[in-house]
């Protein structure tokens, strides 16, 4: 059976422009993965008019050094996915601005975000998932007790300033993090501003840590927003989230390989979707909740912060810094730990135990995907 993906949705219809095919959730998706390119260092910011066509930035990038770093758990394949769909005529007279960047130690901030002008008049809004640095993983992490994060508000700040200063339909979109603060940026703007709004579209993003589905704000864009989840993969399934997620068939391994977009199948234009998640996808997300719910608010953040701590002993930035000099980092988080008192220490481990057990179940082997899965339908 044919394993097509967005980079083969590339191939077969790049050659389109959105006069003769209209803007799809497969187009979401790829401008969704190009927000990871380090486009901040060629793009126009926020507040200037100015804006490039899309092969111009694209060219501008590649001539940097080092554009094309994913990081240790990014997939390797979103620099090959930029530079194609740069090539593609489909996005010949796409053009990007609004480029805004945040990484902030001191506030756990990490956020960025650009604005995709189309052919026909709309803006796409397209915010950046968690990208390799450890101010972002732990702002990922803090998503669990704190509501809401600063990434949330910055990305319901972008929406107000970007929907101010440019006319048009709005689009909005993300993948992990990114669909989660497209969707937190969409609920929480002004009603003049929502009534803008075409589309939502979150691509395997978290869900929140209070239920949002049942607000007014929500409920008024419920049917402009779109949340897919591979059938297995553990990301889209943390916290609330809007029980009629639609369910994208993927090939990925494991919850950690589900999370890459580009284990997720296509068909035209189109996810090919299933009817539901895996019973391993529904367990995985059952194992991880319980350990959640099993600390309270409280214990989770000190155990956030005693294990980002350890993990920045070395003065490592990033995930790339600690797996590059593994030994050396691995040395500075054991003398951090000793010196940790000892109720610290047994809290800490108590909870990595937990952790583990959890993660080991939720990491099995899943069954085989059915041959012949049946049409999706919406709850």
């Amino acid at each position: 059976m044919s394993r097509k993906n967005c980079l083969d949705y590339l191939e077969e219809r790049g050659h389109l422009p959105f006069s003769q095919a209209p803007f799809c959730i497969i187009d979401s998706l790829i401008l969704s993965v190009c927000a990871y390119a380090p486009l901040e260092g060629v793009l126009p910011g926020l507040s200037a008019q100015e804006t490039l066509p899309f092969r111009q930035a694209v060219d501008r990038l590649t001539a940097q050094a080092g554009w094309d770093h994913t990081g240790v758990l990014m997939a390797d394949q979103i620099p090959r996915l930029v530079v194609r769909t740069a090539e593609c005529p489909r996005f010949a007279q796409v053009r990007l601005g609004c480029c805004e960047s945040i990484l902030d130690e001191e506030t756990g901030t990490q956020f960025a975000a650009l604005t995709c002008f189309l052919p026909d008049g709309t803006l796409y809004l397209s915010f950046r998932g968690t990208d390799d640095s450890l101010v972002g993983w732990k702002e990922c992490f803090r998503m669990a007790f704190t509501f809401p994060i600063p990434a949330q508000k910055l990305a319901a700040d972008y929406l107000s300033q970007v929907a101010a200063r440019h006319p048009g339909k709005l689009r909005l979109g993300g993948h992990s993090k990114g669909g989660n603060l497209a969707v937190w940026a969409a609920v929480h703007a002004q009603p003049m501003v929502r009534r803008r709004i075409l589309w939502v579209d979150s691509h395997d993003g978290p869900g929140f840590t209070r239920d949002l589905t049942g607000t007014p704000a929500y409920q008024a864009l419920a049917k402009r927003i779109r949340i897919f989840v591979p059938q297995s993969s553990l990301v889209g399934a943390l916290l609330h989230q809007d029980r009629h997620c639609q369910v994208i068939r993927s090939h990925g391994s494991g919850t950690v390989g589900q999370h890459d977009p580009f284990s997720w199948e296509v068909a035209g234009t189109q996810y090919r979707l299933l009817p539901r998640r895996s019973a391993f996808g529904r367990k995985s997300a059952e194992t991880i909740h319980a350990w959640l719910a099993a600390m309270s608010p409280q214990e989770q953040e000190e155990f956030v912060e005693v294990l980002f701590h350890l993990l920045a002993a070395g003065h490592a930035k990033t995930l790339t810094d600690i797996t590059s000099a593994l030994a050396n980092n691995a040395l500075s988080m054991a003398k951090a730990y000793k010196a940790l008192d000892r109720t610290t220490r047994r809290e800490i481990r108590s909870y990595l135990r937990r952790m583990l057990v959890a993660l080991g179940a939720v990491n099995r082997p899943q069954p085989a995907l059915p041959k012949h899965p049946g049409p999706f339908r919406r709850k």
